[in-house]
């Protein structure tokens, strides 16, 4: 196992970690990095919101600590605190932070620290993760929420996915739910060019058995693909012809490899949704999304006028286009 502690001055990455060690190694590993005084101890949080572990006892999974989760800490009062050994007991617990360091906003991410898209949750941060503008932003921000990998190949594995459903479900995805003969949309869909949607969000949903939540930053629609269905959620953020991935920072600055992108889709999750509501309200103040029913567009293959995304979805479709520009 491998957890990340958040503390007053950064975050403590914890390595080879054993889910039957105890609630109490894992805090004295804590205490003597951040050398807590001996009138002191520390006070773990996990989950979201943030509970307190109170038990030190509990093993680890008992304790509903998972591989990669975020924890959070504070110092309290010391309770009868035994003083701990000179190491703890199992060595191979080791802190691999050597200071608290301060990290410049990731190159992929969308920050501003005055009033820009991230909304404060809960002593964390929802921001926005930007995905390339290549035509799979949609496959790479569903790479990026649930496999953490925005790679190409990762974009084509999953629209590999995409494929293997419709052809062994032909029931469910007709050439009238497609929009065309099941071979083509196939055809259509592996092409590194094409364009992710609903049809794709749904099928993801169901194959990797997780709730999907598109949020649209010009209308602050919510369109959750599995809702109820699933025990967590991911979201993503839809601005009209483009998709980026949400997740949850620990600090306003701290890069994508603290992201969580994982949250339980639960009603104690609801302060999520609200603040992806909050941040999509806040891009659309700054008109960062294009209003696809009246955007004018251009086929980059036989120059072509388009207006609006249902006559460019269609001449993508009849004509095998994918290349568009947007008109100035």
């Amino acid at each position: 196992m491998r957890l990340r502690v958040r503390h007053a001055q950064g975050l403590l990455p914890v390595n080879d970690l054993e889910p039957f060690q105890t609630v109490q190694e894992l805090c004295e590993v804590v205490e003597s990095f951040l050398q807590v005084p001996s009138n002191q101890q520390v006070q773990l949080s996990g989950g979201f919101p943030p509970k307190p572990i109170t038990d030190r006892s509990l093993t680890l999974n008992a304790a509903n600590i998972r591989n990669g989760d975020t924890l959070t800490v504070q110092l309290v009062a010391s309770a009868a605190k035994t003083t701990p050994s000179t190491a703890p007991a199992h060595p191979d617990i080791e802190p691999s932070l050597a200071a608290p360091t301060t990290t410049q906003p990731s190159a992929t991410a969308v920050l501003d620290t005055n009033d820009g898209p991230y909304v404060s949750v809960n002593d964390a941060y929802l921001v926005q993760r930007v995905m390339d503008d290549d035509n799979s932003c949609l496959f790479r921000s569903l790479g990026y929420v649930i496999k953490r990998d925005t790679s190409l190949t990762m974009a084509a594995e999953l629209r590999q996915v995409v494929a293997d459903v419709i052809t062994t479900q032909p029931d469910e995805y007709t050439e009238v739910v497609l929009g065309k003969p099941r071979d083509d949309y196939i055809t259509w869909i592996k092409r590194p060019n094409s364009w992710g949607g609903a049809i794709e969000l749904a099928i993801f949903s169901k194959y990797f058995g997780v709730e999907i939540v598109s949020v649209d930053v010009q209308t602050g629609r919510m369109d959750q693909f599995g809702q109820g269905d699933y025990a967590d959620r991911v979201l993503i953020l839809y601005s009209g012809i483009h998709y980026d991935a949400l997740a949850m920072a620990p600090m306003i600055d701290s890069p994508p490899d603290f992201d969580q992108t994982l949250f339980p889709a639960t009603t104690e999750s609801q302060s999520i949704l609200d603040a992806a509501k909050q941040l999509a309200s806040k891009l659309a103040k700054q008109h960062k999304y294009t209003d696809v029913a009246n955007f004018t567009l251009k086929c980059d293959i036989c120059k072509k006028g388009i207006v609006g995304e249902k006559d460019a979805q269609a001449h993508a479709m009849s004509t095998g286009h994918t290349a568009f520009s947007e008109y100035a």
